[in-house]
């Protein structure tokens, strides 16, 4: 009888009748970061990155991380060029992947996103939902929101377990997680031996003339403050970014100036990111100290002073970049730590596509 079951069985999937085991798989549903509800009939296959920068979260959970990829925005492209470049080494397919145009410039393109035929669009927090997104949900594409950018100390594990979920990655999410977990535990024990949390002028994409864009809540300040320090921008910064005057900073005399380069927004400013060589890196560096007002601060007269690769930032990867400023800013506390190390480990364990370059830098050198 049970030779006959299996054999009626059989006809029936050849006439179609039966359907696969993976066609009547449970639908997922998860929460994204704007406490939304979303479910999938099945594991996304074709994602729409609103941001193309976030092949570098996607990396991080499949080491074949353009295959899930249906279109994405064109902000790496525009922006790091030399990270895009990293990535084509590896996977040359990637000047193929449609483009839906950026959401900075207003060129997003919600019909391109549509055209794609997608099953999910990730979007992330970096700035307010996008104009438009009402059209997915008449076409019927599911989208959610993951953050590493407005909350990212409280939100990166959840947004990692959501992409796991939708993606079906969850072990390769629960593993970086790990991974991830431990370094902030590292940093965070060793900042229980310092006595002092110094004041942090972060400057963003510096052109060696004008002073200074920087951050407000969240973000980069929250990634100061798991390295030990104290953003002076968060204090008049109403919003993610705002522009600091020259009279505010000096009379807050910052303890350390922190510059964040590596995008192409300036061309004159700290070149940092892969690629890079430590020399350049450091030229850029002290090429930027060199700007009216800056140059007078007592932090980089005393050399005081560092830059961090951008990029490390609104990802998972921002773990690497805490541990380069920590060590910039608690040199004595974090003597044997070594950035270059985990980022090693990230590029062996995690990242199918390699990032070498220079990240950190400082007036003394790397840290």
């Amino acid at each position: 009888m049970n030779g006959f079951l299996r054999r009626a069985r059989a006809l029936l999937c050849v006439a179609g009748l039966v359907l696969p085991a993976a066609a009547t798989a449970a639908p997922i549903s998860v929460t994204d970061m704007l406490d939304r509800s979303v479910t999938l009939p099945a594991p996304a296959k074709r994602v729409v990155l609103a941001e193309g920068r976030h092949i570098l979260t996607l990396a991080l959970l499949d080491r074949q991380p353009l295959s899930l990829v249906a279109a994405w925005g064109n902000d790496l492209r525009r922006f790091s060029p030399e990270t895009y470049a990293a990535l084509g080494s590896a996977f040359p397919e990637v000047d193929a992947i449609p483009d839906v145009g950026g959401l900075g410039n207003g060129s997003f393109s919600m019909e391109a996103v549509i055209k794609a035929r997608p099953d999910l669009v990730l979007f992330t927090l970096y700035g307010p939902p996008p104009e438009g997104i009402r059209k997915l949900d008449e076409a019927g594409i599911p989208y959610v929101f993951v953050d590493f950018f407005r909350d990212p100390l409280t939100k990166t594990v959840p947004s990692l377990r959501l992409l796991g979920r939708v993606l079906d990655r969850e072990a390769q999410a629960e593993e970086f997680i790990s991974f991830y977990e431990s370094h902030m535990a590292g940093v965070a024990g060793r900042l229980k031996t310092v006595s002092r949390r110094p004041d942090v002028l972060f400057h963003l994409n510096p052109d060696g003339k004008d002073c200074c864009y920087s951050s407000g809540p969240g973000n980069m300040t929250d990634f100061i403050a798991a390295a030990g320090g104290r953003n002076i921008g968060a204090d008049v910064i109403p919003g993610s970014i705002g522009k600091l005057g020259l009279e505010y900073v000096l009379s807050r005399n910052p303890d350390f100036y922190l510059a964040g380069g590596g995008s192409s927004v300036t061309l004159t400013g700290v070149q940092i990111g892969p690629g890079v060589s430590a020399d350049q890196a450091g030229a850029t560096l002290r090429s930027v100290l060199e700007a009216p007002g800056i140059r007078g601060l007592k932090a980089v007269q005393e050399g005081r002073a560092g830059g961090v690769w951008l990029f490390f930032f609104d990802n998972p990867l921002f773990v690497v970049g805490i541990e380069g400023i920590a060590k910039m800013l608690h040199p004595a506390a974090f003597r044997d730590l070594d950035p270059d190390r985990t980022l090693a480990e990230l590029n062996e364990r995690f990242l199918p596509f390699p990032l070498r370059g220079t990240f950190w830098t400082g007036t003394g050198g790397q840290p």
